[in-house]
């Protein structure tokens, strides 16, 4: 990752003689002499994420339902319900520290709002179809489309679906549990082949988002990336280390070594479901959460608990509405408007796509419900690219925080039955 940040800032550079004088025509002299390019390494990033998005669908599918086969009957309510309210109380927590801090250092008061940069929008505006129809959208028309399209809600649901029937059918059902957690394994071994090449992907990335973007976006809205990046911190190392020791009995040394490959996956991507491979496998053999409670909790999270993209989300919405208070009068900045932030913020996540750039597209709800123009989005689009990796990183982070959270809590000694212990002639032992 440094050596990224350190390469991508040199090819950068060379845009901009001015800055380093004679050292700066030196370096790039080298490059230009050698033939290197950011595509020179750019490439390793993109086989990386393409491997990862490979896998990312049928490890989802099979870890959630091999997941939920694994589970009693009537632990299944109570496992969703349970996970369900660990995720949104972990999101209203974000989306109130991010507001606490633009309330606290004001970064759009006198901001400049004739610098929007409106290329990027259009494509925005495009992933916005169908999201006032959440609920209806969550169904899949046709599975085996989602499957090939990578519709990850509907692939959740579907999974659940079929989990559940598998629970239910007994005797019948204890074969293609038994496949699935087969599959499952294989998959598993497939991501730890991919994992081999995670530095060089990473590097990639880096050295692709920095020599593009360069240090200059960063210079005019420092103040908002400041914000951001303190609320971040403070939601990734404050509270979520005491969430998980107070309610999920784990130290935060134990939880952070665990999960470090995630996090830094997360950070590399920008993709939570590309990432998901790698935070099943820290949940499940690092923290020791049982696979079958691990696999229902992060993948469901893939998709449905962002703190990061909350936190994002509400930090944007009064960033933009504080800049532009002045020019559209009817924008509530008092205590009432921003609960109505929160209360978009956490509506809009549900289903966030875990796609670099994925908390950007849900912002624009937020947007357009507040009062604001999506146009807006052009302020920030510069440095969304940086952000959007710490804020991956803390979505995942609260993924495998939430699993840790809700194991703690539904610990039992009976509440997962072990596929091999099943007794196949006896349905109500499956059941």
């Amino acid at each position: 990752m440094v050596l990224g940040i350190l390469v991508g800032m040199a090819f950068s550079s060379c845009d901009k003689p001015c800055i380093l004088g004679s050292q700066q025509s030196g370096l790039c002299s080298f490059i230009g002499q050698t033939g290197l390019s950011i595509n020179t390494f750019a490439w390793m990033g993109e086989v990386f994420l393409r491997l990862l998005k490979m896998i990312v669908v049928p490890l989802i599918f099979c870890s959630l339902v091999n997941g939920i086969s694994h589970m009693q009957v009537n632990q299944l309510g109570k496992v969703g319900f349970i996970t369900f309210l660990t995720f949104k109380g972990c999101m209203l927590i974000a989306a109130v520290i991010g507001l606490f801090y633009v309330n606290l250092i004001k970064p759009g008061i006198g901001f400049d709002i004739h610098s929007i940069n409106k290329e990027a929008i259009p494509d925005l505006g495009h992933s916005l179809n169908g999201k006032h129809n959440f609920l209806l959208d969550i169904i899949p028309s046709n599975i085996f489309d989602a499957l090939s399209s990578g519709e990850l809600i509907q692939i959740i649901f579907f999974a659940l679906l079929l989990g559940v029937a598998i629970v239910q059918s007994g005797k019948d059902g204890l074969n293609l549990a038994r496949a699935f957690e087969s599959f499952f394994k294989i998959m598993l071994k497939i991501t730890g082949w991919i994992m081999v090449i995670a530095p060089f992907g990473v590097f990639g990335l880096i050295v692709k988002t920095v020599g593009i973007t360069g240090l200059a976006p960063f210079v005019s809205i420092g103040k908002y990336m400041l914000v951001v990046a303190l609320a971040l911190s403070t939601m990734l190392f404050v509270v979520t280390p005491l969430l998980v020791f107070f309610l999920g009995g784990m130290g935060p040394l134990k939880f952070f070594s665990g999960i470090k490959e995630a996090m830094l996956t997360a950070f590399g991507t920008s993709s939570s479901a590309a990432t998901l491979p790698v935070s099943l496998e820290c949940v499940t053999k690092n923290l020791g959460i049982p696979s079958s409670l691990g696999s229902f909790v992060v993948t469901v999270g893939s998709s449905m608990s962002m703190n990061g993209a909350a936190l994002y989300e509400a930090v944007v919405t009064l960033f933009l509405a504080q800049a532009y208070a002045p020019y559209i009068p009817s924008i509530d900045l008092s205590l009432k408007g921003q609960i109505f932030i929160v209360a978009m913020v956490l509506l809009s996540t549900l289903g966030t796509p875990g796609i670099p750039h994925g908390g950007l597209v849900t912002t624009t709800i937020v947007l357009k419900a507040v009062g604001l123009p999506i146009d807006a989005i052009g302020l920030i689009i510069g440095v969304d690219r940086i952000l959007d990796m710490c804020r991956t990183m803390t979505n995942v982070t609260g993924d495998c925080a939430a699993a840790v959270i809700v194991n703690n809590i539904l610990k039992d000694k009976d509440k997962n039955v072990d596929i091999q212990k099943l007794d196949p002639n006896n349905p109500a032992s499956h059941a």
